[in-house]
């Protein structure tokens, strides 16, 4: 695994990463707020934003593997921005609203770590367990170098692959309410 930061890919191939990883994320991520939105709102929201924290590697011209993080400072304009475009659409917001646990996912996180905000792991290339660990927590590292004790996820509860993903990596339960669990990982 070779991890490529989205902000250093040129011009023509971050429209056509834009797309894998819009519908990486829809595929994948069912139940996501991004779910709502079409290309060209997610595009807005989620790469003018965030763009130098979204990390991926790719294997045969797929995404095999997409960390994204997100600072505290950029987790307000995406909010922001999410809840602006949801509210041009009444249908969206209804969808959004409905599904009650996305109003439980406001856990305040610890000080001083970053959000680990999203992992898909595709597993396109054969690799040790072990060594993957290892590939992702060398970016987790350099991601965080000098700035942040950690990071953090938030993953619902019933997602049981997520929830051993994080145990297995010996991140620790910080909060935790009905529907989400807040775990963290001191580097």
């Amino acid at each position: 695994m070779k991890f490529i930061n989205f902000s250093k890919l040129s011009p023509k191939n971050k429209l056509i990463i834009k797309k894998k990883i819009y519908h990486l994320i829809i595929e994948k991520m069912k139940l996501s707020a991004f779910t709502f939105l079409n290309f060209k709102e997610f595009e807005k929201i989620y790469f003018n934003v965030n763009k130098e924290f979204i990390y991926i590697d790719i294997v045969n011209k797929k995404i095999n593997c997409l960390l994204t993080y997100l600072p505290e400072k950029n987790e307000k304009i995406l909010r922001d921005n999410l809840l602006s475009t949801l509210f041009k659409n009444p249908i969206q917001l209804l969808n959004f609203f409905f599904n009650l646990s996305n109003l439980f996912k406001n856990i305040k996180p610890p000080i001083e770590y970053l959000q680990l905000f999203h992992i898909i792991n595709v597993n396109l290339k054969k690799i040790k367990k072990k060594k993957k660990y290892s590939l992702i927590n060398n970016l987790h590292r350099k991601v965080i170098k000098g700035k942040y004790k950690g990071i953090y996820v938030i993953y619902r509860n019933t997602n049981f692959i997520a929830k051993k993903y994080y145990y297995n990596n010996n991140f620790k339960i910080y909060k935790k309410n009905l529907f989400y669990s807040l775990a963290v990982k001191k580097f």
